[in-house]
């Protein structure tokens, strides 16, 4: 075999492996070449491979390099946060597979996008929703003759249901503490239709059980089924040292006796706002006498229903035995405060707040002491 024929069959061979098409040409190129052409054997070989690399660099750029180039463009747009336009192409090879994972991660980088905007929108609701609550709840505790307070509350999520307020109507002292059914948004409207509410009928109504009735009568008809508010309304009469009160379905009212070493859990009562159109039978006022340095604590289920790793919970009886351990008559309202919220804490250790958490803490004092007022419940 000579030179010429051993040549003529390797590119052939090859080329037919590799791109068929550029192949036959190459051969009909050849043959004519040899055929009709006058020219010197290296001559033929020169002609034919300048036609094969000119061939294969045409094919490869049309079939690889510029849909490659194109991908590429795609990419650096996305990267640099310009448009970009999805590959359209029906190639099945490793150029198609790589169209295709370019389209599938900017579908997902939109829709990744359209639901952080998404979530900014709902975020920026709910602290104004927040900023709302903040504005209701009382920054401070009001400064009330014989009667010394603290009270805060602490949200389980950034909507709370908890609440309490502090009001003066013709120099009468009016509080609340409310709770309304679960927490987060739901909660939170109620939370807020309560306390706007409350204020206007404490300003229409004389007796603490007529404002609760028709907080109730104006409320029920604005609520879904599920959506209540236990609540417990109190007045300090401090000319006959007596804390009045009407309940509303909240938890009790724990009067700490401290000279006599006591501590009795008292039933609020009554029936949540919300719950039925007419409440008002349900709705009692009832009284305690306070004694020098006497404790009276006010909590939400938040408190007692804390649970710890084991899922066990905080529970009634054991806020009153701690109260009975640590209420001394030189104990202030912010000391006894804060010892009940590390206590809550360091039971709950391990587990997370799954309730808001409201206290309040009065105590029954004419002696003149520096308190923290602030309603602001900080981390323990």
């Amino acid at each position: 075999m000579d030179a010429m024929s051993f040549l003529r069959r390797s590119i052939f061979a090859t080329l037919f492996l590799s791109f068929l098409f550029a192949g036959g040409l190459s051969y009909g190129l050849l043959w004519a070449l040899n055929t009709y052409a006058d020219l010197e054997p290296w001559m033929v070989h020169v002609v034919v491979l300048s036609f094969l690399t000119l061939l294969c660099y045409t094919l490869v750029y049309s079939k690889l390099h510029r849909p490659l180039q194109k991908i590429i463009r795609e990419m650096k747009a996305l990267l640099t946060g310009k448009p970009y336009r999805r590959i359209l192409t029906s190639k099945t090879n490793e150029i198609g597979i790589l169209a295709h994972f370019f389209n599938e991660v900017t579908r997902n980088l939109e829709s990744i996008s359209g639901k952080v905007q998404s979530h900014a929108r709902i975020q920026k609701e709910l602290d104004s929703a927040q900023d709302i609550q903040r504005m209701l709840i009382p920054k401070t505790a009001p400064q009330i003759p014989g009667l010394k307070i603290t009270a805060k509350t602490r949200p389980a999520s950034e909507i709370g249901g908890d609440t309490f307020d502090f009001f003066n109507k013709d120099g009468r002292t009016i509080l609340y503490v409310g709770d309304s059914t679960g927490h987060g948004i739901p909660a939170g409207i109620v939370m807020i239709m309560v306390d706007v509410l409350l204020e206007t009928f404490i300003e229409m109504e004389s007796t603490l059980r007529g404002m609760v009735t028709r907080l109730n009568h104006y409320l029920k008809p604005h609520l879904k089924p599920s959506m209540f508010m236990t609540m417990i309304l109190l007045e300090w009469v401090p000319t006959e040292r007596k804390l009045k009160w009407v309940g509303a379905g909240h938890e009790y009212i724990i009067h700490v006796k401290t000279h006599k070493g006591e501590t009795e859990a008292i039933k609020s009562g009554g029936l949540a706002v919300g719950m039925l159109p007419d409440i008002e039978k349900f709705i009692q006022e009832s009284e305690i006498t306070l004694e020098q340095d006497d404790f009276v604590v006010l909590y939400s289920d938040g408190i007692v229903e804390a649970k710890n790793v084991a899922g066990e919970l905080y529970s009634l009886a054991r806020l009153q035995d701690f109260l009975k351990a640590h209420a001394g008559a030189e104990v202030s309202t912010d000391t006894l405060f804060e010892k009940i919220a590390i206590d809550v804490g360091r039971f709950m250790e391990g587990q997370a707040q799954l309730d808001d958490m409201t206290l309040i803490v009065m105590k029954h004092s004419e002696k003149i002491e520096n308190q923290d007022l602030s309603t602001e419940w900080k981390a323990s």
